[in-house]
């Protein structure tokens, strides 16, 4: 989540010239998404003694990061930041069971980094016979999805709720993924989506963001994903890009709303040649024109958030936190912006 930033201060960043240097702001030991509001960041900070991650906070103005009064966990906290309903800054992020295995038994909680309140579960939403996961906060509203699967078939359904609403009121169930979809291969076979996983969620104002994958007869590559955005007053959707997942794990990563427009990047989190040659970066899409830009880069980003001033990119790290080597450069950078051109919309 982040708030808009104002004219002066985002025109300031956006002269400054290609060549400016990046600054580290963290380094996480591992592969951790990141999200930012008001220049406050939030990430999970992976601590190799202890084998835990940490739920971790880098303050606006603040020299270091500093790891939150909360238990530790032995799963990265996906947590997300955005204004409470009086717009000072606040988490939600998801619990789960202990590994090895997949997570079960995952609940939410928030924590005010205004308030000395401490860790709440979110009582009126989470189930205690489902996953409760991928939260995301905006002004005392929440959006989260929850699985209802079986096995090794996930079935996430999206809902919205408001912080404050009573438990026994029904939380809104929203689009969330695509149900059925026709091959791009073999345009005869329509039928029912498979694998269907929430990847990421964020909410700005009405508009929710989701990063979404999912496999489906007659398709190509080895899954589908997609960038959506869902608006909450009208409950319309729509497909805002769309990317087919092959051997080089071509993903949408970090979805981030400022001043009316959604910022992601395309990265390779497997072989490296699918986001080569001009494939790969960030990209912006204008809400309400729905027009596109990108800025063309190889570069793997395991987290990413666009604050339209500044690009915020976890780079150097491996998804296995075992892997000291490959994690020995694991940062999250400050970067200006890049020069940005309209391209044409990355859909199917």
């Amino acid at each position: 989540m982040r708030c808009i930033a104002i004219a002066l201060a985002t025109t300031a960043v956006l002269a400054l010239p290609a060549a400016a240097a990046a600054q580290t702001v963290a380094t996480p030991g591992a592969a951790t998404p990141v999200k930012e509001f008001q220049g406050n960041l939030v990430f999970s900070q992976f601590d190799r003694t202890a084998n835990r991650w940490f739920l971790t906070v880098r303050r606006a103005g603040a020299a270091a990061p500093e790891r939150l009064p909360v238990a530790s966990s032995g799963r990265p906290f996906d947590a997300d930041i955005g204004p409470d309903s009086s717009g000072r800054p606040e988490l939600v992020y998801q619990r789960c069971n202990e590994p090895p295995g997949v997570p079960r038994g995952c609940d939410l909680f928030v924590f005010s980094l205004a308030n000395a309140t401490g860790e709440r579960p979110v009582r009126n939403a989470n189930d205690p016979d489902h996953n409760d996961m991928n939260a995301t906060l905006w002004r005392g509203r929440i959006a989260w999805s929850r699985d209802y699967g079986s096995g090794s078939e996930p079935n996430p359904i999206v809902y919205t709720k408001a912080l404050s609403a009573p438990r026994s009121q029904p939380s809104r169930r929203l689009p969330g993924l695509p149900q059925r979809r026709r091959g791009d291969v073999d345009r005869n076979v329509v039928g029912p989506t498979t694998g269907r996983t929430v990847r990421d969620l964020e909410l700005w104002g009405e508009n929710l963001a989701l990063t979404v994958s999912y496999g489906c007869g007659g398709c190509s590559g080895i899954d589908q994903g997609e960038l959506r955005l869902d608006d909450l007053g009208d409950g319309s959707t729509r497909q805002v890009a769309f990317q087919v997942i092959g051997l080089s794990g071509q993903s949408l990563v970090g979805p981030s709303f400022f001043n009316g427009r959604l910022g992601w990047y395309k990265a390779c989190l497997g072989d490296p040649s699918g986001c080569q040659q001009g494939r790969g970066g960030p990209f912006r899409y204008a809400i309400g024109a729905r027009t596109y830009q990108r800025s063309p880069s190889p570069a793997r980003v395991d987290g990413f958030a666009d604050t339209g001033g500044l690009l915020y990119e976890v780079l150097g790290c491996s998804n296995d936190d075992t892997d000291v080597a490959s994690n020995v450069n694991c940062r999250v950078d400050a970067v200006p912006p890049p020069a940005y051109a309209p391209t044409r919309a990355p859909l199917r």
